[in-house]
């Protein structure tokens, strides 16, 4: 009875102070009345908020009444989505997904990186957050002063910015099919500008002038007659009927060494491509691919010497009727590719310049990982094409899910850790040096013709092969393995890969 009586007083003493306090507090202060107007000058932040856009009637793809609720707040996210697939059949066909992503995280943006590009998170990447400011939910209306026909076109999660670091797929490699083994974007559906970014690939060390689709043809004057030179692939392929192993032609030992035996054809030893990707909106629906094209890439001079290597070549008529076959080195006797390439030499060396390269990218985007958000963006579903209010003018959301990001995305670097494969280069090069050789001729001299009599080897530098200012070769970087700026890093504590 006397713990209740202790509650009794106590829960007593509690009202008692509450009515005293508040009593005295408006007694002190008295409160005192607003007008509408005066309200309406005093500014402040709500939790929420509600906004409406009209529509735009002059444009089809705006004229919906646009339904706004935002929470007027900073979040932060970090999460972790096995598999994200939307808009799996339907409309968009019965095939595939809207949007199809496999172990996709969300983290807060790194604070640094290895020497091969490889994003790092001095806290771990698991104890970061990806703020999102002013998180909405907005609504597209057609027809919204109509109560008969009015109805909902669209909604879309969105939000003024949102700061963090988003990544698909667990391992930075590529299998046989162009596929990344720890999966990631399989299908993507929406708008992505890409930052200007820096691209550091290299070609791939070929042989070149063997096959039909790199014949050269040449003028030549030797002992005052002109001729017509061409390379004889028939004599330079195995299985053909001419055929001539290169360990028995003349110069053998001077030919190109392969794994230790010689082989025909000239060398043209690996190249580094260097070029800026500029800035490129990428957009469409259930996108498996990226397709762009880069223009006018410069390709550094290719120095050629007599170690590169040499090719059959045949005459249209004979010298003297005695031979009308030689083995054809670019180079003097003795030269190097590397001496070439490092003191110029043009009267016995060969250099193929003013090259330049229209270079087609193919990148599935399951080797894209990384994909670094500083800005807002949106989350969209459709039954129309429509365009969100305040969105880039080329951001058109389709029919369907649809995924947005507002600024330009900084991938850091995009550097292929393979090499870019050159056989479909070198026909279009053959190309360009018989279009040079046809209107420079090669003068032999009379020691060289008459060595060529007697089988000797024909060593030869060219000088300038200058390509014309309008010839562009088409270069494919197509599903080329990319550097540790497109590594994924694991948001999980521990040493699990996905969790």
């Amino acid at each position: 009875m006397m713990k209740n009586g202790i509650k009794k007083s106590i829960l007593t003493s509690c009202l008692l102070m509450t009515m005293f306090s508040t009593h005295t507090w408006a007694s002190n202060d008295s409160l005192v009345e607003m007008t509408d107007t005066e309200l309406s000058s005093i500014q402040g932040q709500a939790l929420l908020s509600l906004g409406f856009t009209a529509p735009n009637a002059s444009n089809p793809l705006q004229n919906f009444g646009y339904y706004k609720l935002g929470l007027e707040a900073k979040m932060e996210l970090n999460a972790n989505i096995r598999a994200l697939q939307l808009g799996c059949g339907g409309r968009n066909g019965p095939d595939g997904c809207d949007i199809d992503m496999e172990n996709v995280s969300l983290s807060g943006p790194p604070d640094g990186k290895l020497a091969d590009g490889t994003p790092t998170w001095s806290k771990g990447r698991a104890n970061t957050s990806a703020v999102i400011t002013n998180p909405f939910i907005e609504f597209a209306i057609k027809n919204p002063n109509s109560a008969s026909t009015r109805e909902i076109a669209g909604f879309r999660l969105s939000a003024e910015e949102i700061l963090g670091y988003l990544t698909a797929g667990t391992r930075n490699d590529i299998d046989g099919n162009g596929l990344s083994t720890g999966g990631g974007i399989n299908t993507f559906s929406g708008f992505i500008k890409v930052g200007e970014t820096p691209v550091n690939a290299f070609t791939q060390d070929a042989m070149f002038g063997t096959t039909a689709d790199q014949l050269i043809y040449a003028k030549v004057r030797a002992l005052g007659l002109d001729r017509v030179a061409f390379t004889n692939s028939n004599k330079m392929t195995s299985g053909s009927g001419s055929y001539q192993a290169p360990a028995g032609a003349q110069g053998s030992e001077n030919l190109y060494h392969y794994n230790g035996n010689p082989i025909w054809g000239i060398n043209v030893p690996r190249q580094n491509v260097s070029f800026n990707f500029p800035e490129t909106i990428v957009t469409g629906s259930r996108m498996k691919q990226l397709n762009l094209v880069v223009k006018d890439v410069p390709i550094p001079t290719i120095a050629i010497g007599a170690d590169n290597g040499g090719i059959a070549m045949t005459l249209d008529e004979s010298i003297l009727g005695l031979v009308d076959e030689a083995t054809f080195f670019m180079g003097a006797k003795g030269t190097t590719s590397a001496g070439c390439a490092a003191v110029i030499n043009k009267t016995n060396c060969s250099y193929i310049t003013n090259l330049k390269a229209n270079v087609q990218v193919k990148q599935n985007f399951n080797l894209i990982h990384n994909l670094p958000i500083s800005s807002g963006g949106y989350l969209a579903l459709q039954n129309t094409a429509l365009q969100w209010p305040g969105v880039d003018p080329n951001d058109i959301a389709q029919p369907g899910w649809w995924l947005s990001f507002k600024d330009p995305l900084d991938f850091g670097a995009l550097n292929p850790t393979t090499g870019i494969p050159m056989h479909d280069v070198l026909p279009q090069i053959a190309t360009f040096i018989t279009d040079y050789l046809s209107n420079n001729r090669i003068d032999l001299s009379l020691g060289e013709a008459f060595g060529a009599l007697f089988g000797t080897p024909i060593y030869k530098g060219i000088g300038d092969v200058r390509l014309a200012d309008d010839a562009r070769a088409i270069m494919v970087l197509e599903n080329l393995l990319l550097d540790g700026h497109q590594k994924p890093v694991s948001n999980c504590f521990g040493g699990l890969k996905f969790c």
